[in-house]
């Protein structure tokens, strides 16, 4: 699955590879600029596994413990993240925010508005939220709506419960369980 489509610009800086990633889940791709990382696509179960797989770096296995259901804490360069995509300094500060919420927790929109210093901007912060091209290792999935319900995800709201649930979030009937 496919949560955003990278900029085609992206394709004109810095050398550009795929690694493949596999889990449980299925079979995901992770798309890297050098080291950066700049585009996930998450597990998919009727994706065929590669008959062979080259050297794998340290996102790829990062991504295989996170879901085999071990506690990651991702540490991605967001400026040059942020500098890839060509994002506005509020984006910059809304996915530093976001980098920093723990495995396991969740925060409301405007929540992560407030704490990207802008806290009358959560609806901004959800339209970025909406553009994440690395969903998991910048976790969108733990930003819910401020009354509790998870909010969609992408074309498959379903992983955002998953994800939440993967990382022992209660989660019942679409909303974060106290």
């Amino acid at each position: 699955m496919r949560t955003s489509t990278r900029p085609d610009d992206l394709l004109a800086r810095g050398r550009l590879r795929e690694e493949v990633y596999v889990c449980g889940l299925g079979v995901g791709y992770l798309m890297l600029a050098d080291d950066l990382p700049v585009m996930l696509e998450l597990p998919d179960p009727e994706r065929p596994a590669p008959s062979a797989r080259g050297p794998s770096g340290h996102w790829v296995a990062q991504l295989e413990r996170y879901f085999a259901g071990e506690p990651v804490a991702f540490a991605l360069d967001v400026d040059a993240y942020a500098a890839a995509h060509g994002f506005s300094e509020f984006e910059r500060r809304v996915y530093q925010a976001l980098s920093r919420v723990p495995y396991g927790e969740v925060v409301s929109y405007r929540e992560l508005a407030a704490a990207a210093g802008s806290p009358n901007a959560y609806r901004a912060a959800g339209s970025a939220m909406a553009r994440n091209a690395l969903p998991v290792i910048l976790p969108c999935h733990r930003v819910i709506r401020n009354d509790g319900r998870l909010g969609s995800y992408g074309d498959d709201p379903a992983w955002k419960e998953r994800l939440l649930t993967l990382e022992g979030v209660r989660v019942a009937e679409g909303r974060v369980a106290p």
